[in-house]
């Protein structure tokens, strides 16, 4: 039987997630709300939102990320169960825990500084929430009356596993996401790898089945226009296809492909923001912004370096030559207006 209190909404680039989840959470005033995400810009973008919306983050919001929150209200409150004479001091994002280390060992979980391996935090929630039969859920149900989780996509490992056990908590859950957006995640656990990332969807549908989550799919896109529209879901030919809700017209609307030489005279009279793989990308002298640190931004045009398999898929349509789509639909989907790649 459907639930009534969790929900994921499901929509494109564009389809405004994040700008529902904020407010969704300035209606309420009375009850005490946590917004989490993973990435810090993301996290930075939500306390924006609120500021831009509401003047201030009102005291009944939390917003955390996601590392922060299990940390702060998942491994700390009961880690005593959990490790002997030892406390975590924080998280490990550079190490990768050994696989030959069994599970009821403290080294499992934590290195020589006490510090969590990433890998490895929401596992040591979930063993937690079973070993104390249910207090670390318990003390959140009285901590929260609302979740709201952004970009779900980037979730993974026991990170899903967590997720469900708050489903089946008395809070009332939101996750928002889109599969095509995943350039990031929370960790390489190889728990959960087949409903990771792009193939989220699959996970929360298995979570809709057992009853415990409604599922919307949205296809509006408020950002891009049509043509822009167009062209990103070809990435993901699965996926329902988007409508753009942006009808304007400016005389230089679409997709683009200028040359080298070309980009001199196309910039001053466009001013795009040009958009590369990451700091090693020829972009010619201009200015550049890195794709993944540009996921949650608009802007009125951009100008894309495309990585070499990125090029081949430009040159053949073939998905499988793209490289990483995700990371092409996030530059692509920036736009508004235009979109120009750099092909020389």
């Amino acid at each position: 039987m459907p639930s009534s209190k969790n929900r994921v909404v499901i929509a494109s680039a564009g389809g405004r997630k994040t700008t529902y989840i904020i407010e969704e959470a300035l209606k309420k005033t009375e009850e005490k709300i946590l917004i989490t995400t993973y990435t810090l810009e993301n996290l930075d973008q939500i306390n924006s939102y609120l500021i831009e919306q509401n003047g201030h983050v009102p005291k009944n919001i939390t917003a955390l990320s996601w590392f922060t929150f299990l940390l702060r209200d998942g491994v700390r409150p009961y880690q005593n169960y959990m490790l002997a004479n030892k406390k975590v001091r924080s998280v490990d994002f550079q190490s990768r825990p050994s696989i030959y280390i069994k599970k009821s060992e403290q080294a499992y979980f934590i290195n020589s500084a006490s510090n969590i391996y990433r890998d490895r935090v929401s596992d040591f929630v979930c063993e937690g929430n079973k070993v104390t039969t249910g207090l670390i859920i318990k003390r959140l149900e009285k901590v929260f009356d609302y979740i709201y989780v952004d970009e779900i996509q980037d979730l993974a490992g026991w990170d899903q596993e967590f997720v469900e056990l708050l489903l089946l908590s008395s809070i009332k859950i939101t996750l928002v996401g889109d599969p095509r957006q995943a350039t990031y995640t929370t960790n390489n656990a190889n728990k959960n790898k087949a409903t990771k990332g792009k193939h989220m969807k699959q996970w929360v549908d298995e979570l809709s089945k057992k009853g415990i989550l409604d599922i919307e799919e949205r296809v509006e896109c408020f950002r891009s226009n049509q043509d822009i529209c167009n062209f990103a879901d070809r990435l993901f030919p699965q996926l329902p296809k988007s409508v753009s809700k942006n009808d304007a017209r400016t005389g230089h609307d679409g997709i683009f492909f200028i040359k080298p030489k070309e980009l001199p005279s196309y910039f001053a009279k466009y001013k795009p923001k040009i958009l590369r793989w990451d700091r090693r990308s020829d972009t010619l002298d201009f200015p550049a912004m890195n794709i993944g640190l540009s996921k949650g931004r608009t802007f009125e045009r951009v100008v894309i370096f495309p990585t070499n398999p990125m090029k081949e898929y430009l040159r053949t349509k073939d998905i499988e030559k793209a490289g990483d789509i995700s990371k092409l639909y996030v530059a692509i989907t920036r736009a508004k207006h235009s979109v120009a790649f750099v092909i020389g």
